[in-house]
């Protein structure tokens, strides 16, 4: 689709050309009946230029593109009423790109809107780190942990404060629903535990989602709008959210395993292959179960968490299954997981992601 309507948008872009080459009788052009000036054949290439700008910036993802269509359209159809009997049928062509235009606007103030928070959590972080090679506290953790933090080979990154990653996979919002594509990137604070997600969903054609998750300062939101535009989830300062992020934070601590040595993490040994994680930050805890493979590698998270906010606010088992491990900056973390709400009625399997890119600072 995304490739149908570049090619569309930059026939578009072309089409103007032929007002340019009109105005300077460079060929013969029957259906441009007006007569065009030279200053006005320049317009016409400019709206080509624009035209064609726009379509390269939209197919390969430039955050200005949009901008760049609008001020397309607006020459172009300056230049079409001005020839109307002539360039009439043009004008469905920019009702075309005025529907990609305005969604696209509101992608770019959803996308400046997560970079203020990006930059909001990388201040309200103090730099510091604990000293996850220190042997004395190696020895306080279970076994298991221990083990995975050697399996890892994180021991040695004792100074990891922020983590991006980029992932992509499919989602659905019920259990019989369609899955739909996503891709998302993923900020986290590490000694300041906080993190900043955002997704661009898939629904169908040129239609989609976008999604913003959070936890900073201890405090969880999540926003989802359709086209970037009309809101359909917002929650924040209910019941539940906080919580419901921070045992986020927890599960996803599988991809920096040196987070393990934080002050704000306790660990309790249970099975073998199994321990209980407790993460307590500002006068809130939540729990969450680890368990590993032979290799120490941590094949399963398991906890409690808030399903929904607010008045029907309700915990539900929830479970990370990691399917499969990859070396990421020396790093081995899970790299293909699966996400599931174990509810009354069956499994719900709404998730399943990939990482594609990780860096650490």
């Amino acid at each position: 689709m995304k490739l149908l309507l570049t090619i569309i948008l930059l026939v578009h872009g072309l089409i103007h050309l032929l007002g340019f080459l009109k105005a300077f009788e460079l060929g013969e052009y029957p259906m441009l009946t007006a007569h065009i000036g030279r200053t006005q054949g320049f317009v016409w290439l400019l709206a080509c230029l624009f035209m064609i700008a726009t379509a390269f910036a939209f197919y390969f993802n430039q955050r200005l593109w949009p901008w760049l269509g609008l001020l397309a359209l607006i020459i172009s159809q300056i230049l079409i009423v001005v020839l109307w009997p002539d360039a009439k049928y043009g004008s469905w062509m920019n009702l075309l790109l005025l529907l990609l235009v305005i969604p696209g606007i509101g992608e770019y103030f959803f996308n400046q809107g997560v970079d203020s928070e990006v930059q909001n959590l990388n201040d309200t972080q103090e730099v510091k780190s604990v000293a996850v090679n220190d042997t004395t506290y190696l020895r306080s953790l279970p076994p298991i942990v221990n083990q995975w933090l050697k399996t890892s080979a994180a021991v040695p990154s004792d100074t990891i404060t922020r983590v991006h990653l980029l992932q992509k996979g499919q989602l659905r919002t019920k259990p019989d629903g369609k899955w739909m594509p996503f891709e998302a990137e993923q900020w986290f604070s590490i000694t300041e535990p906080a993190f900043v997600w955002k997704t661009r969903v898939q629904m169908f054609g040129p239609v989609f989602l976008t999604g913003r998750d959070k936890l900073i300062t201890g405090k969880g939101s999540m926003e989802i709008s359709l086209l970037s535009l009309i809101p359909v989830v917002k929650e924040e300062n209910k019941k539940g959210i906080d919580e419901a992020s921070m045992t986020r934070f927890l599960a996803e601590m599988s991809w920096f395993p040196s987070a393990v040595a934080q002050p704000y993490i306790s660990w309790e040994a249970l099975e073998p292959r199994s321990a209980k994680a407790t993460f307590t930050y500002e006068g809130r805890s939540v729990s969450g179960v680890f368990t590993f493979n032979e290799s120490a590698e941590p094949i399963l998270f398991e906890a409690m968490r808030y399903m929904n906010t607010g008045e029907i606010a309700k915990l539900e088992k929830w479970r990370i299954r990691n399917l499969s491990f990859k070396s990421f900056n020396g790093i081995r973390i899970p790299d293909k997981s699966e996400v599931v709400w174990d509810l009354q009625d069956g499994e719900y399997h709404w998730l399943t992601l990939e990482i594609s890119e990780i860096q650490y600072e």
